[in-house]
């Protein structure tokens, strides 16, 4: 409560609040009033990538908002009103993990799924929109058969709380010819078929780990896509906008933080179901375009600005700083 809040900073005399935000929730509200009513430094951090376009419902402003690149400092200044100078782009911390190497290589990781390594790996994300998903990985298990995708492997990866899209239950007993399943997801999807739909926080660095093992990536609206191309992966964006029953991405395909890579022709875009195969052809092209790769990585500095620096010790050196220089209406 703000209270309590309010207590704390009389007892505790902090020089800096820090929250990181979806930019709306139960507390935020009342930590711009105390740090203001304190006369405190407010520091937040927003979490994901919609947060200053889509989940900003904050009464006031915070005295900095770190952002993740470009596109959100653009945003926090049109919806948020946070002043240009005390709106700072810093790089996103959840992605830091990829600096670092993953625990396993690529033979390793096709051991594991039964892949034969010389074959090109395309990994299917899955989202929490809603999608049929199992329609899109027979219909691409199709095109491998018959040809029309030549010596590829496709490995699914569902959305930790997604469950698996419309109907998901169905994916992991289906009698695939080429499609895998990531290992570590199967545990979901078997507790999914189980009846068990109950979100899940599985180890980021999975993540990271198979992004970093594959070739290119398809994915209906997902932050991977962006997360993707920051590790130089070719990545097709799949909008099934004849899905009318996928009701949660009816209502989020129009928003504004997609519009940006709708307009990249570095992100390939399949629109329905009739452009998915052939986005997959274009996209399999890609693989291995050291020139694309460049371009790609480039284009994804427009969501999530880079740094030399680790994440951590930046953030400690911005708040040290931040408390020194006080609120926005401290006096120098």
């Amino acid at each position: 409560s703000i209270r309590r809040q309010r207590q704390m900073c009389i007892r505790d005399r902090p020089d800096l609040l820090i929250h990181p935000s979806v930019l709306e929730g139960v507390y935020i509200n009342d930590l711009v009033e105390t740090s203001k009513a304190r006369d405190i430094p407010l520091v937040v951090i927003m979490n994901s990538w919609d947060n200053p376009c889509s989940k900003r419902a904050m009464v006031g402003t915070p005295d900095w908002l770190l952002v993740w690149g470009p596109q959100t400092h653009q945003h926090a200044l049109d919806y948020v009103g946070t002043p240009v100078e005390r709106t700072v782009k810093f790089g996103a911390a959840q992605f830091e993990l990829y600096r670092d190497p993953p625990r396993i290589d690529r033979d390793t990781f096709c051991d594991r799924h039964d892949i034969d390594p010389a074959k090109r790996i395309l990994l299917y994300a899955g989202s929490s929109k809603g999608t049929d998903e199992f329609a899109h990985l027979r219909e691409i298990d199709d095109a491998i058969e018959l040809g029309r995708l030549p010596n590829l492997a496709l490995v699914y990866r569902p959305h930790p709380w997604g469950n698996g899209g419309k109907g998901g239950e169905r994916i992991l007993d289906h009698a695939w010819k080429h499609v895998r399943i990531e290992s570590s997801m199967r545990g979901y999807l078997e507790a999914l078929r189980d009846g068990d739909q109950r979100m899940t926080f599985p180890d980021y660095r999975d993540t990271r780990d198979t992004l970093k093992a594959i070739d290119a990536l398809v994915s209906p609206l997902s932050t991977i896509v962006v997360e993707a191309a920051l590790v130089g992966k070719p990545a097709l964006c799949f909008l099934p906008m004849e899905e009318a029953d996928a009701r949660h991405f009816q209502l989020i395909m129009p928003l504004k933080h997609f519009e940006d890579m709708f307009n990249m022709e570095e992100f390939l875009i399949a629109r329905g179901r009739e452009e998915l195969i052939p986005g997959l052809e274009d996209l399999v092209a890609r693989i291995g375009d050291a020139t694309f790769v460049t371009r790609l990585r480039q284009a994804s500095e427009h969501f999530v600005t880079p740094f030399e620096q680790p994440y951590a010790g930046r953030l400690t050196q911005f708040c040290e700083d931040a408390a020194a220089a006080g609120t926005a209406t401290s006096t120098p």
